[in-house]
């Protein structure tokens, strides 16, 4: 990752280091397990225990050498329970606290995950629900130089303490286009990637959730993509009623976002 300056001027080089497995338990079932670390110091290298491909990154960090790198857990599961739907999942695990629960400097408990549903509505039409939760301090550390960012961008999500709820359906139209509707409900805490770590008593008090001032973004949207010829496009247009915009209470605000690319295919022949 990309290196970063301590306090005192020092360059602190950073590592991030994956690795999963995945299993075939069924035709329709499928499962993944992984792991992922963050290693960041003063001088440091990429140490050869985490270079071995079989070697259990919590066992190693946590159990072996000490604590010496942010680990976070994951499972990843995919069933198509029918023909008419497919089921998937994903949680990831950054730290559970099972001793102190509730005292006034406990640390709040460190999660990500999400939830998905697909299947047929008609011949041509098919649908999709998903809901997804990150807790107010996942993917953050006690170190700021071990939180899961580079460059002050988050590897994966780039957000925390949020959950989103979506529904969406895609509908095959002239053969060549799909149009995409889509609801969804967003809640985002005020929370960044970025903030320092809160300690003691402040960190008791975070929410595991939401923090602050919660702003709620409605959503409701229309995707199309498809080609026809040499010209493909793929846009996208959304309109949405945010309350708590900014994460000030009571202000609200509507804004509208789009996007839309093209691209169109050249063909040219002859001899060289």
């Amino acid at each position: 990752l990309t290196d970063a300056t301590d306090t005192l001027g020092q360059v602190v080089h950073r590592y991030f280091f994956a690795h999963r497995v995945d299993a075939r338990l069924h035709p329709r079932l499928r499962i993944g397990l992984w792991e992922t670390v963050v290693l960041a110091g003063v001088d440091r290298n990429f140490d050869g225990r985490y270079r071995n491909p079989v070697t259990l990154l919590l066992l190693a960090n946590q159990y072996g050498l000490g604590d010496q790198g942010n680990i976070l857990m994951g499972l990843d599961l995919h069933w198509r329970a029918s023909r008419q739907l497919t089921l998937q999942g994903q949680f990831a695990l950054d730290d559970f606290q099972y001793q102190n629960r509730s005292g006034a400097t406990r640390v709040p408990d460190r999660y990500a995950f999400t939830l998905a549903a697909t299947g047929p509505l008609a011949h041509r039409i098919g649908w999709r629900a998903m809901y997804t939760q990150a807790s107010s301090l996942a993917f953050r550390a006690s170190n700021p130089f071990e939180n899961f960012t580079d460059a002050g961008v988050g590897l994966g999500r780039n957000f925390a303490g949020n959950d989103q709820l979506s529904l969406s359906a895609s509908a095959l139209v002239a053969r060549h286009w799909l149009v995409t509707p889509e609801l969804t409900l967003l809640r985002q805490g005020d929370a960044t990637l970025t903030d320092p770590f809160p300690q003691g008593t402040a960190r008791g008090n975070t929410p595991t959730l939401f923090s602050g001032t919660v702003e709620r973004t409605w959503r409701a949207a229309l995707g199309l993509s498809g080609q026809q010829g040499r010209l493909a496009l793929r846009g996208n247009m959304g309109l949405h009623l945010i309350d708590n915009a900014d994460h000030v209470a009571g202000r609200s605000r509507t804004r509208f976002v789009g996007q839309l690319s093209a691209t169109l295919a050249l063909v040219a022949s002859g001899r060289f």
